[in-house]
């Protein structure tokens, strides 16, 4: 119970950490003009908003507006009104000190944004004059404060506690509900990662080191969304299982040659296993047809946010096969939450787990690789 409390807690919070943002250089040197000046501070950004604003005001800044070049579908962020480039230009706001961050690169619509190009603007040396700048493709800077997939977590998240809290207590072990807490907390609180990692040798088939999740099977037929360079195949039968049929999927026309290219090297017997398919996922695509009439026992996807349509695409199959399912859940914001929902609701007596992996990119969240298991009860442990 107690973590569950946390739980809510963490979800109420509106403290921003620190832990994770290297504020020196260029960057403090603005922050402290903006100070010295009272400045109206001006965060053009299009991801994270509330996180900037968050963190902006815990430095003392006083915060006036946030920018965004597209519409969003909320007009303030903690009470800081949010507006487009075109209203900027009619802005007088005085003594406006502008940071420019969660872009890489300003617009190419110059029109808009003539107020913005350097050569506009003067620099930090001239902070009486109107607006300082910090450049946006400072990639040093953007990789210091913030680096998430997505925008807006925290409003996201903070905004659907109730569906949260039902993941939570749908979740079958504690080790599933911490991973939740920590993984939500990284963005609600701005900070690392705080649970454990699993080294992403055992992902997919162990929930950790040779932690069974569920029961692997004899003759198993898997389809791999998302196969990459054929690193998840050679994974999967390097732990001598034995399947029937691996459909390994890969949409990406160079990494699907590079498996090509790796595929040879399995042993003969093995290789002739594997049927690779350079096709990218949609509700549209036809996995009754690929399949051939085998049965599908095990599904896998980190399709960069396209998981939820395969799931539509496979929504027949998964209720008559009852595959064991293993789904990235880390892509989009939405995922956390509608990807679990679905399967819940064309699932019966399945099990749920959540788990974490050890991140490939290097994000200073470390937030990336969360895995959510499916189980069905008949191949439960």
């Amino acid at each position: 119970m107690a973590l569950r409390e946390d739980m809510l807690d963490m979800l109420d919070c509106t403290c921003v950490e620190e832990c994770c943002c290297e504020v020196s250089g260029d960057l403090l040197v603005a922050i402290s003009l903006a100070r010295m000046n009272k400045s109206n501070v001006y965060i053009f950004a299009e991801n994270d908003l509330h996180t900037y604003v968050r963190l902006f005001k815990s430095w003392g800044l006083h915060v006036r507006k946030v920018v965004c070049s597209e519409p969003k579908d909320f007009q303030a962020v903690d009470d800081v009104e949010i507006v487009s480039p075109q209203e900027l230009l009619t802005d007088m706001t005085p003594r406006k000190f502008f940071f420019l961050f969660a872009k890489s690169s300003v617009p190419d619509d110059e029109k808009n944004f003539t107020c913005l190009q350097p050569d506009k603007i003067p620099s930090v040396e001239q902070p009486n004059n109107g607006f300082v700048v910090i450049p946006g493709n400072a990639r040093k800077l953007n990789a210091n404060l913030f680096d998430s997939f997505d925008s807006n977590r925290i409003y996201y998240y903070q905004s659907h506690k109730a569906e949260l809290m039902e993941l939570f207590d749908a979740l079958a072990d504690e080790t599933s509900k911490r991973t939740l807490y920590h993984y939500v907390e990284s963005y609600v609180k701005n900070c690392t990662y705080r649970g454990e990692h699993n080294p992403t040798l055992w992902r997919y088939f162990f929930g950790g080191k040779y932690e069974r999740l569920y029961k692997h099977l004899d003759g198993e037929c898997w389809i791999n969304c998302g196969a990459n360079e054929g690193d998840t195949v050679f994974q999967y039968l390097s732990f001598d299982f034995k399947p029937k049929r691996i459909y390994a999927f890969e949409g990406d026309k160079t990494h699907f040659d590079f498996m090509m290219k790796n595929l040879p090297l399995l042993p003969p017997e093995k290789r002739a296993l594997v049927e690779p398919i350079n096709e990218m996922i949609d509700e549209s695509t036809d996995f009754e047809k690929i399949l051939a009439g085998n049965s599908c026992t095990l599904l896998n996807a980190d399709i960069e946010g396209a998981e939820l349509s395969l799931l539509h695409a496979m929504k027949k199959i998964i209720q008559s096969d009852r595959p064991v399912m293993a789904i990235c859940v880390y892509h989009f914001k939405e995922d956390l939450l509608t990807v679990p929902q679905f399967i819940q609701s064309i699932c019966r007596d399945y099990v749920y787990y959540l788990r974490k992996y050890t991140p490939y990119v290097d994000s200073v969240k470390k937030s990336h690789e969360v895995i959510f298991y499916a189980v069905p009860r008949e191949r439960a442990i």
